[in-house]
């Protein structure tokens, strides 16, 4: 069973988003836990098993960039994968993200096709 007892964390401000990618994980056997931003999403790491992060880059209250970092600074979730969404995926901003510790990025037009096969190379 592919993804038993993987745990997922979503963050993305648009609910279409969260609900979709939410779908399509958990039919793909994953356990899925959401925020509606990076702030909100920093409250689910309070002792819980997380394999993976997927963050949107542009959000209210803390972006993306800023959770990764919050996250990269967490002792015990330091190495955590992380794949950043991006709607721009131009070279400056790859760079830029290179820098910002994001394992993965990828386009937000690939989620379909892109997102299930990236998260099971990444955490199985």
């Amino acid at each position: 069973m592919n993804g038993a007892s993987k745990t997922v964390l979503l963050v993305d401000d648009s609910e279409m988003v969260i609900r979709l990618i939410s779908s399509m994980l958990k039919k793909a056997g994953y356990q899925v836990l959401t925020g509606c931003d990076g702030e909100d999403a920093l409250t689910q790491f309070d002792k819980k098993n997380i394999d993976l992060v997927i963050t949107d880059l542009n959000m209210p209250n803390k972006d993306g960039l800023q959770l990764i970092s919050e996250i990269r600074n967490m002792q015990y979730y330091r190495f955590l994968p992380v794949v950043l969404f991006v709607s721009d995926s131009t070279i400056s901003i790859r760079d830029y993200i290179k820098t910002s510790g994001a394992t993965v990025l990828l386009n937000k037009d690939a989620i379909k096709e892109k997102l299930v096969s990236t998260v099971k190379k990444m955490i199985g």
